[in-house]
């Protein structure tokens, strides 16, 4: 096994959350007579940074707000989309099999997102993924929020892991610098088939999810997988 410890994200890598966040967004903006925006311009928007999405939704739909009163709006905002996870979001196709396929095989799971506890345990009861992970840290305990390496290591060595044996996946920047900051390599998943993941500079780029045990077990893929080793 290549891998004996792999550490996860949660949005945008094994789960899509892009609806939920779409209509938690337009009811803002409708709540301050704005226009609305669809789907495809809300995901110009990657990562988890809820201030830095709703300033750029601000942005494209009239003047920005001093700093102040973004910050005011971004309570309205987070529990707008608080109050809307898991209405739609659905796991990535492949997801369900792949954890349980590395579960099965002995792979001690972890997940390290930024967002708060609730909603996560939410998403992963609904979507019945809960049971696939032996730990777990969200953005709102005590260890600084990605990419911060501070949970990943915690995650690592509670896991009986190392810089050496232990994996991130993950599908943006931030869990790119997460993993770097740690010292343990990264792989990310190319879920929206951007040509962006390819050129960040990450130690495996998968097309899709389905790719991961070959890469963590070590084994042969029977087809094409897009990795940089």
């Amino acid at each position: 096994m290549r891998f004996p410890v792999v550490i996860l994200d949660l949005n945008g890598t094994l789960v899509d959350t892009l609806g939920d966040l779409a209509d938690a967004l337009n009811e803002q903006l409708w709540s301050m007579d704005r226009p609305t925006l669809t789907a495809d311009q809300v995901r110009q928007w990657p990562g988890e940074n809820l201030r830095a999405i709703l300033k750029g939704a601000l942005a494209l739909t009239g003047s920005v707000p001093t700093d102040l009163e973004i910050n005011q709006l971004l309570h309205e905002f987070r529990d707008r989309y608080q109050d809307r996870l898991g209405a739609r979001a659905v796991a990535y196709p492949g997801t369900t099999d792949v954890l349980a396929q590395l579960h099965a095989a002995g792979v001690q799971l972890a997940l390290l997102t930024n967002k708060p506890l609730v909603p996560s345990l939410k998403l992963l009861q609904q979507l019945d993924i809960a049971k696939y992970f032996t730990y777990m840290l969200a953005g709102d305990a005590d260890a600084p929020r990605k990419p911060d390496p501070t949970g990943l290591l915690e995650l690592m060595h509670s896991c009986g892991g190392d810089e050496e044996t232990t994996l991130m996946v993950g599908s943006s920047r931030i869990d790119l610098e997460t993993a770097r900051n740690a010292g343990v390599r990264v792989a990310l998943v190319n879920n929206d088939h951007s040509r962006g993941v390819h050129g960040m500079g990450a130690d495996y780029v998968l097309d899709e999810i389905s790719r991961l045990p070959h890469l963590v077990l070590g084994t042969r893929p029977s087809g094409l997988m897009s990795l940089s080793d």
